[in-house]
C-alpha cells in the first residue's frame, strides 16, 4: 500500500516543473460576478488608443483610478489561467512589435529558474515605459500587472 502511495505521488510530481503546466488544471478565473458591479471592465482608452497588447483569456479585475492619460501613469491588473512562461512571451513579441525595447540579458537570466514566483520586464519606446508584473496566485492562476506611463 505504502509503495502504491509513493508511486502515485511521483507521478503527480513528475508533470508540476514543465513549462506550460497550468493549462492542464481546471482552475476558476474570476467570473462576472467576481468582478465589482457585476460586469467585465474594459481596457481604458488611452490604453486602447496606444494599441498595447489584450492578453487573451485574462480577466481584468482593476484598472487604476486615473485612466484619461498617461501623466501619472495606468495601472491594469488581469489574472489567467495561463503560467507566467506562455504570458510573458506574448508581451515580449507585442512589445516588439510595437517598436518597444527591454533588456534581454536580464530577462533571460530571470528566466533560468525553473518556476520563479514572480517575473517582471520592462519595455521602453522614446519616453514611454510600459511593465509587466506576472505573480504566481493560489489555484496555479497568474496575475499580469501592467504599469503604462510616459515621462
Amino acid at each position: 500500500m505504502r509503495t502504491y502511495l509513493l508511486l502515485a505521488l511521483l507521478i503527480l510530481g513528475v508533470g508540476c516543473g514543465r513549462d506550460g503546466a497550468f493549462e492542464d488544471i481546471d482552475t476558476s478565473t474570476p467570473i462576472v460576478s467576481d468582478i465589482p458591479d457585476g460586469r467585465p471592465m474594459v481596457y481604458p482608452q488611452v490604453y486602447l488608443d496606444n494599441d498595447l497588447p489584450e492578453y487573451t483569456g485574462a480577466i481584468l479585475t482593476n484598472v487604476g483610478g486615473q485612466t484619461a492619460s498617461l501623466k501619472d501613469g495606468l495601472k491594469i491588473t488581469a489574472v489567467s489561467n495561463d503560467s507566467m512562461r506562455l504570458i510573458m512571451p506574448f508581451y515580449i513579441e507585442a512589445m516588439e512589435k510595437l517598436g518597444y525595447t527591454y533588456d534581454k540579458s536580464k530577462y533571460e537570466e530571470d528566466n533560468l529558474l525553473e518556476e520563479p514566483p514572480m517575473m517582471t520586464v520592462v519595455f521602453q519606446k522614446e519616453k514611454r515605459k510600459f511593465s509587466v508584473t506576472l505573480m504566481k496566485m493560489q489555484e496555479q492562476q497568474t496575475e499580469i500587472k501592467i504599469d503604462f506611463m510616459e515621462d
